[in-house]
């Protein structure tokens, strides 16, 4: 992958997601991008706020310069993909070198050799923030209530379920993925509620669409991702693809993403407004923060006066520390 000249083909399904053998090289490839901070630093809270400059040289400069990708959707994707490997990396980052015990000074100066000291001050600020501590105490209790584990490994439901039409030369569903996903190779289930669940579906699929079946025993689906199917799959793709999909089902599968999608758009329209009609008082918030780390920094370090022209004050146009167009590819 050295050679500029040589790239690896990718194979997609119907639902725009990657199968094959080159599937797992590309994952593992946006592994090794999502862990490089200077593809998308530490600073921003969500991948939502990194500027497009840095998404795009990414996607032109790192990935088809490895990759045959050429498709809009398979962009989405990997896009998708990589937010999802980025936001774990910085999860482990920070639990790798932040220490509850320490002040704030004493975290800030002990960054990471390989983020700059005035990225970590915002990302740790982030971190210690009520937002964020109630956001993270949220996500634990969801992860404390996946008792049901799957027995794939690193492979896809995706890249699964093209194995298995490949070999019996027929479509498999949803309810059948999760069969297979959820049983050891005794034929028995990972464990009680595996099976519980597993009979749940089947009694309310004798009265419903299999999609509406989900949706009764395991809640609402979201955007961009589906219980059976995998990431980069939106409910709307389903029930499209599904001949015996129900008027209810439909419904309650739009009427789903049509409100993520409008939250989407809301969150978009306020990002927008922050950033054009509120431009100043950005400049204002970003100099008090300035101004905090300063002083933490100036704690930490004692009366050194630390050089803090950070990128954050330039989300609105391309700094210095956004890579331009026609460079050579990024390295990861």
């Amino acid at each position: 992958m050295n050679d500029s000249s040589t790239r690896i083909l990718t194979q997609w399904n119907r639902n725009n997601q990657p199968v094959g053998d080159s599937s797992s090289l590309l994952a593992g490839f946006l592994g090794q991008v999502a862990s490089n901070f200077g593809n998308f630093p530490v600073l921003y809270e969500n991948l939502s706020q990194v500027p497009e400059q840095y998404k795009n040289n990414v996607y032109l400069n790192t990935i088809q310069a490895n990759f045959v990708v050429n498709d809009e959707k398979h962009k989405q994707y990997i896009l998708r993909s990589l937010g999802n490997k980025w936001k774990d990396k910085r999860c482990r980052l920070f639990d790798k070198y932040h220490n509850w015990e320490l002040s704030v000074e004493e975290n800030i100066q002990n960054h990471p050799p390989h983020i700059p000291q005035d990225h970590w001050a915002i990302f740790v600020l982030y971190r210690r923030s009520a937002k964020a501590m109630d956001i993270a105490n949220k996500n634990a209790a969801n992860r404390a209530k996946l008792v049901i584990p799957h027995i794939l490994g690193s492979k896809t439901l995706a890249r699964k379920r093209d194995e298995l039409e490949t070999i019996h030369g027929r479509e498999f569903s949803r309810a059948e993925m999760y069969q297979l996903s959820h049983k050891k190779p005794d034929g028995t289930f990972v464990n009680e509620e595996a099976r519980e669940l597993h009979e749940k579906l089947q009694e309310q699929m004798q009265n419903c669409s299999e999609n509406e079946a989900f949706i009764r025993v395991c809640g609402k689906e979201h955007h961009g991702y589906v219980r059976g199917m995998g990431l980069g799959v939106s409910p709307s793709q389903i029930v499209r693809s599904s001949s015996g999909a129900t008027s209810s089902s439909t419904t309650s599968f739009e009427s789903n993403e049509r409100m993520e999608q409008m939250q989407a758009e809301i969150e978009s329209l306020k990002a927008q407004v922050t950033e054009i009609d509120s431009l100043k008082a950005q400049v204002a918030e970003v100099d008090v923060l300035k101004q905090k780390i300063a002083f933490l920094m100036q704690r930490a370090k004692g009366d050194e006066t630390p050089d803090l022209e950070s990128p954050i004050n330039k989300r609105s146009s391309e700094g210095s520390h956004i890579p331009q167009g026609g460079n050579s590819p990024a390295t990861i």
